[in-house]
């Protein structure tokens, strides 16, 4: 057990809970889909990365009220969601997507690999705002008016960017619009998904595969963050060291107390 794991643990353990259900268990079942999220929503690695560790250092803090949530993840990603939204408005006229991209699971195959990398490829060609209102949208299920509420933006700059960002998936994924959602064109079916089994969160894949999207483009998407998932939860060293860095930011800020329970709001 590495120091990092064992301090995040005895945090639990004196706040009342046992640590693989307190925070640490919390931690290391949805970081991989947390950050799969943030890589999707956000064209730079480190900014994905950053958002997330902001995100975690947020519920660390206020653990002993969000334990008792019945999804504390959602409340996580609202804060990546606000981070990497912040962080785009201050950088979209400086600079592109990456284009370098992540190292595939281990277990997907060559169908599963070429399509997330043509999923991400694509993803890379839009502007900021198309690509975080398009991801809010067909992949996280929320409505236009939610999203224009969220990143304060009027409704119909929202469906002008979910619209654009769409054509310009469709044609560069091969997408065919026959007017009933689409065609899948070159991409893989659904059943080919990269097993559950390998992530990390293993039940937040189950729920994934067992609601096939209609829309092709949002099951292209959902594949993507599968085949994402698998990369991070594939390489425990980006856990040890995201969980590394949280330990030492909890206790540079001292929100956390010798009892686990500190809560700055």
């Amino acid at each position: 057990m590495t120091t990092e794991r064992a301090e995040i643990e005895e945090a639990d353990g004196k706040a009342g809970g046992r640590a693989d259900g307190g925070f640490a268990g919390f931690f290391e079942r949805s970081y991989p889909g947390m950050l799969a999220r943030a890589l999707l929503l956000c064209g730079h690695r480190q900014d994905a990365e950053d958002a997330v560790q902001e995100g975690y250092a947020e519920a660390f803090r206020r653990w002993e009220r969000l334990r008792a949530y019945e999804a504390p993840d959602a409340w996580v990603y609202r804060v990546v969601r606000q981070r990497l939204w912040a962080v785009g408005r201050r950088r979209a006229r400086h600079r592109s997507a990456e284009t370098r991209l992540p190292q595939p699971p281990p277990t997907a195959s060559v169908e599963q690999t070429a399509e997330a990398r043509a999923v991400l490829s694509a993803l890379a060609g839009l502007p900021p705002r198309q690509r975080t209102v398009l991801v809010l949208h067909c992949l996280e299920g929320m409505t236009q008016a939610e999203i224009a509420e969220e990143l304060g933006l009027r409704r119909g700059s929202v469906a002008a960017g979910v619209f654009k960002a769409r054509r310009h998936l469709e044609k560069e994924l091969g997408m065919v619009d026959d007017g009933g959602g689409g065609d899948r064109g070159r991409l893989h079916g659904w059943d080919e998904l990269v097993p559950s089994a390998t992530f990390r969160d293993g039940h937040a894949a189950n729920r994934v595969a067992a609601q096939e999207p209609v829309d092709p483009l949002a099951g292209a998407l959902r594949r993507t963050e599968l085949w994402l998932r698998g990369s991070v939860a594939a390489r425990p060293e980006t856990l040890d060291a995201a969980l590394a860095a949280l330990t030492g930011s909890a206790g540079t800020t001292g929100a956390i107390g010798t009892d686990g329970t500190g809560d700055p709001t």
